[in-house]
């Protein structure tokens, strides 16, 4: 028969929380939800919103079967997979993922369109500035 000797410690090891510029921001499946939304990490839509979406340095995630109606997005990068009616300025990048529904205006220096993507608007490729 062995035995290993243990360290404990009295004091339980600190929490740490996470920068408050590293939060992960969620809209679930609501029935609406209206307004503006400023975020500085990344915000995830899953159901239903209609307004404004702000970040100059996040990234925004519509997931599949969400929708987010008159819109103006203005974000780093913008990844779409539900629908999108609206304006979308993505700073960094936009992806159209295969189940993307996108009406309106979009600009951004990198716009990556999956086979499936649905997009029906306008598209300007936009120049980084150095």
């Amino acid at each position: 028969m062995s035995s290993q000797a243990v360290s404990r410690s009295s004091d339980p090891s600190p929490r740490t929380s996470p920068p408050k510029d590293n939060w992960l921001g969620f809209v679930g499946d609501v029935l609406k939800f209206t307004g503006e939304v400023r975020f500085k990490s990344m915000l995830r839509i899953d159901g239903h919103f209609s307004g404004n979406v702000n970040s100059s340095d996040g990234t925004l995630i519509v997931s599949a079967g969400a929708q987010v109606t008159q819109a103006v997005i203005n974000v780093a990068v913008a990844r779409i997979n539900g629908t999108v009616e609206g304006d979308i300025n993505a700073s960094k990048e936009l992806v159209l993922g295969r189940t993307a529904s996108v009406t309106g205006k979009v600009s951004a220096p990198a716009i990556i369109v999956e086979e499936g993507a649905l997009f029906n608007g306008t598209c300007e490729r936009i120049h980084v500035k150095s």
